[in-house]
């Protein structure tokens, strides 16, 4: 049975490209060109990759875990609003400190306006359609590339990228620099620390590494900075689309300048963020549940 000409989950699975990231790129692409032709360019893409990341965040945590996507594919764009709300709710009370450093990715739903909202379920549907939560929820496929990296590559122009001297690491040329970091032997408890991380895929192949040396990344420390914004935001998500464990400290700034002075606004950002939570158990006032809870 299929809704909206949305195949269920088995058939996606199915259907999904053999290579975890054919399928990353094949996902981007139809998000970023159903964007460019409804929205009308690369423009508002906090929103684009917000419920990009949001939509990722409600994934089961197992591949053949329930289908999402009954849920989602129905949903108008209120609806989906509500949703994601809710899901973001969610991974704040799984992590607080890193919600708030994904904040730039979802603070738009404190008061999305009528342009935020338009058309933002046909955008969902066509995520679920490429196989989004069939790509999350699998982690040898969530490793493999970096699916919010690559979408917010895609929503940023080219003399954006030369202006900002950005530059997307493939995964191919990652996942070398992956195993050679942990080519020696490593303790639990190290540090991994990378100063500009981007959206994090170097963490990504480190981690992908680790588990083909068999070790959990959750037992290793993880500090991901980047200058941007959205950069850092994306960070903090992928840090659980990834699985690297609790020890995950996600920061924004100037971290080769600067170090001690990152290190202290980290701190007092986790400890607001901790305390806001015994305060407002909820981040955006819902009417729903999120479709799934997976943390």
């Amino acid at each position: 049975m299929t809704l909206y000409g949305i195949p269920p989950a088995g058939l996606r699975r199915f259907m999904a490209p053999e290579s975890g990231r054919d399928h990353a790129h094949a996902i981007a692409d139809a998000a970023h060109a159903w964007w460019v032709a409804n929205r009308g360019g690369s423009g508002d893409r906090a929103v684009a990759v917000g419920t990009l990341a949001g939509l990722a965040l409600m994934t089961p945590r197992q591949p053949d875990g329930p289908d999402c996507g009954l849920l989602l594919i129905p949903l108008e764009d209120e609806g989906l609003v509500d949703a994601l709300r809710a899901g973001w709710n969610t991974f704040r009370t799984y992590d607080p400190d890193l919600a708030e450093a994904a904040r730039p990715l979802h603070d738009w739903l404190c008061a999305p306006t009528e342009n935020d909202v338009r058309g933002l379920s046909d955008y969902a549907r066509v995520l679920v359609r490429a196989g989004l939560l069939e790509y999350c929820s699998d982690p040898s496929r969530a490793e493999s590339d970096d699916i919010l990296g690559l979408m917010l590559t895609r929503m940023r122009t080219y003399s954006e990228r030369q202006r900002t001297g950005e530059f997307f690491t493939p995964a191919m040329a990652a996942d070398h620099v992956g195993e050679i970091i942990f080519a020696a032997d490593r303790k639990p408890g190290d540090l991994f620390l990378e100063p500009a991380a981007g959206t994090g895929t170097l963490a990504r192949a480190a981690a992908a590494a680790l588990r083909v040396y068999g070790a959990d990344p959750a037992i290793f420390r993880w500090w991901l900075n980047d200058a941007d914004p959205l950069n850092a935001a994306c960070c903090a998500v992928n840090a659980q689309l990834w699985r690297l464990g609790r020890q995950v400290t996600v920061s924004c700034g100037d971290a080769l300048n600067h170090p001690r002075l990152l290190e202290q606004a980290v701190q007092r950002r986790a400890e607001r963020a901790i305390a806001e939570l015994e305060k407002h158990p909820v981040l955006y006032p819902t009417r729903t549940r999120p479709p799934f809870w997976p943390f």
